[in-house]
């Protein structure tokens, strides 16, 4: 019954989502956690309509759910990622106006990321959590959050090069 209710509106409630947080990938990933929840709790509905509505309400709370953790996330990065750029800058022996041009072309680089991307290497990287915490705070499993992370790494890295 799960599957009929999911074939009957999954395009539209994965459209939804997508247009909520903006990201594709990120609406898959609630989809796919929502389908899993309601499996789990095995819901007492006796109808398919009455289940897709069920799957409906549990996307809608972890829609809500991964906004919240954004807005808290947002209000959690400090500046000890300045603290860990200036020493990287000055470990590599590089003067004040490196700093400043280094600075730049990384802002540069993580506006070209997509949103999860940015958040998983600004989460592990700039702010130094290690990948179980990062996946925590972001919400997914340690996997994704490496995959977020390689992925992003790898778009940076393609960036500098075509611009070297």
């Amino acid at each position: 019954m799960l599957l009929e209710a999911f074939d009957s509106g999954g395009g539209l409630l994965l459209g939804w989502v997508g247009r909520q947080l903006g990201n594709r990938l990120d609406a898959e990933d609630i989809v796919q956690t929502a389908l899993m929840r309601v499996y789990a709790t095995k819901p007492d509905v006796t109808t398919v309509a009455q289940l897709r509505a069920y799957l409906w309400t549990v996307t809608r709370n972890l829609v809500r759910d991964a906004w919240r953790r954004a807005a808290h996330d947002r209000e959690r990065i400090d500046t000890d990622g300045d603290e860990r750029l200036a020493l990287l800058v000055d470990c590599a022996g590089l003067n004040f106006e490196d700093m400043v041009v280094l600075r730049h072309t990384l802002a540069q680089a993580l506006d070209t990321l997509p949103p999860r991307e940015r958040e998983a290497v600004v989460l592990r990287a700039y702010v130094g959590n290690t990948y179980a915490e990062t996946a925590r705070i972001m919400g997914v499993s340690t996997g994704t959050a490496k995959s977020y992370v390689h992925d992003a790494l790898r778009r940076v890295r393609d960036g500098l090069d075509r611009r070297a």
